[in-house]
């Protein structure tokens, strides 16, 4: 039992110690968890947003790792917010510190933030998913490095339309290009629990994974999202058997960015 995508208080969205979250995890027997806090420089200028405070946020962790080493496996990770203006910034910033895992995830889109409905004003679902899938795209050509692509699928988590889930087929050049760099990378395709009551467990959906199998990905991750105790490793069942029943044998975790194979 593996969760590596959890934030604790360190991130601008959650108000967590990253204690309770480790003694959470402990307590539901996970023999490892990552904190995975975010650090957001594309909301640079977001009043609303608190940037995380690196150095604290790898002094405590670091600490608390050496701490529960008897008890559990801490990986001390950060959740990177793509934009192409910052990139460089990330570059610089990332290479100072000794994380266990990196995941770049997109949530702004060409400037703006998916979360918000505006967002969405004027544009067609087949148009708001095809912007997405392009930002995928240029961030995984990012210049630093990343172990996992996070939630491939968040959008729609918020979008409004009648029927969220998009279809591989709808957008299979797209995909196929995301799996195919995905897998030249060595980058990790992350499955992700966080939905927000949307009618599907997690992203991305069966019809990618089935894909990505079939070209040959191995690297899959898993990741709550939980930003309080209560979600930590929330469908970890229902994945590991939606996993094992496509013909995956592993989800992997993280050290010092090597992945580390955990049987399934």
């Amino acid at each position: 039992m593996i969760d590596l995508h959890t934030h604790c208080y360190h991130s601008h969205d959650s108000k967590t110690p990253p204690r309770a979250m480790i003694e959470r995890a402990i307590g539901l027997g996970l023999e490892y968890i990552a904190l995975t806090d975010h650090y957001d420089l594309d909301m640079l200028g977001w009043e609303c947003i608190h940037q995380l405070d690196l150095d604290k946020h790898f002094e405590e962790l670091t600490t608390l790792k050496q701490e529960y080493s008897d008890r559990i496996q801490l990986g001390v990770g950060v959740e990177c917010g793509w934009a192409k203006q910052v990139e460089q910034d990330y570059a610089l910033t990332l290479s100072k510190y000794d994380f266990d895992m990196t995941i770049n995830s997109v949530h702004i889109i060409n400037g703006r933030d998916c979360y918000v409905q505006g967002y969405y004003d004027n544009l067609s679902k087949n148009d708001a998913y095809a912007e997405y899938l392009d930002v995928i795209i240029q961030s995984l050509n990012a210049p630093y490095h990343f172990d996992s692509i996070g939630h491939l699928g968040y959008i729609m988590r918020y979008a409004p339309y009648d029927q969220p889930l998009w279809k591989l087929s709808d957008y299979a050049d797209k995909f196929d290009t995301i799996l195919h760099t995905l897998i030249d990378k060595g980058v990790a395709l992350e499955i992700n629990t966080h939905t927000k009551k949307r009618p599907f467990s997690f992203v991305p959906t069966i019809d990618l994974l089935t894909r990505y199998k079939e070209l040959g990905g191995e690297l899959i991750t898993f990741g709550s999202d939980a930003h309080v105790p209560e979600r930590i490793g929330d469908k970890l069942e229902l994945v590991s058997d939606m996993l094992q029943s496509l013909g995956y044998k592993y989800i992997f975790k993280y050290l010092s960015h090597k992945p580390v194979a955990v049987r399934l």
